[in-house]
């Protein structure tokens, strides 16, 4: 069995702050991935091979990253999250649900709400939704919501943090979900947007939902070539669909 290299993030402040800032980025890439988030930070991601071995990713992997890492992750949605002024916050499973977590006591709620991917023995199946991640492809799994705290939702404005939005599966079917349990998605919080195909999943929900996306900055996808990794053009930040 081939192991992987170490898995690291470095995270890089804006211009200004640091001569450690890495140079404008160059249009192929071998190892690593330097992501320019909207405040004018840098987060640098490996990339990793896709099975088949012709495309790549930026790995966003929020349970392996540095402490210090999540805390400046966490500052920045934190920020976004407080200006919406949700009633309660929503944690995507699995990656999202540090973030979520974090952020709801931030901003001084005295909870929040992790969906859940596990079915406990008490929980309700019309309080679930079918789901496909896009790490675990050939994994059939649900999206639940503990009936327990469906109070916690119902009727409230809510904001739903995520790790990285990608082919926009799982978030849709956690949007179905808190829309069958009568909360109202004020805004969907998200480190990373990767690709496009998240807006057209959206999209068919509700052409505006979109629009409700705050993503502290973007990635695409990655072909092989002879020099290394090239970002897809279709995939990169200006190729964002029209509405």
């Amino acid at each position: 069995m081939k192991v992987p290299p170490p898995y690291r993030v470095d995270w890089f402040p804006a211009p200004g702050t640091s001569e450690d800032y890495p140079p404008p980025l160059p249009k192929c890439f071998l190892t690593h991935y330097p992501v320019p988030l909207k405040d004018g930070c840098t987060l640098k991601l490996p990339l990793t091979a896709l099975p088949g071995g012709e495309m790549a990713v930026a790995l966003l992997m929020s349970n392996q990253t540095s402490f210090q890492v999540e805390r400046h992750i966490v500052q920045r949605l934190t920020h976004v999250v407080r200006a919406i002024a949700p009633d309660a916050v929503v944690g995507i499973p699995t990656l999202g649900l540090p973030y979520a977590r974090a952020v709801a006591e931030n901003i001084g709620l005295p909870d929040f709400v992790a969906l859940g991917h596990s079915r406990k023995f008490w929980y309700d199946d019309e309080l679930s939704e079918a789901a496909v991640s896009s790490t675990s492809p050939d994994q059939s799994k649900r999206v639940y919501l503990d009936p327990a705290l469906l109070e916690r939702v119902q009727d409230r404005r809510v904001v739903v943090i995520d790790d990285v939005l990608n082919t926009g599966n799982t978030i849709s079917s956690a949007i179905r979900l808190l829309q069958k349990a009568r909360a109202t998605v004020a805004a969907i919080v998200t480190v990373l947007t990767e690709g496009w195909d998240w807006h057209r999943a959206l999209t068919q929900i509700d052409p505006a939902m979109p629009e409700r996306v705050y993503a502290l900055g973007h990635i695409p996808l990655f072909g092989r070539t002879e020099a290394g990794w090239t970002p897809l053009p279709e995939t990169e930040a200006g190729a964002r669909p029209v509405a």
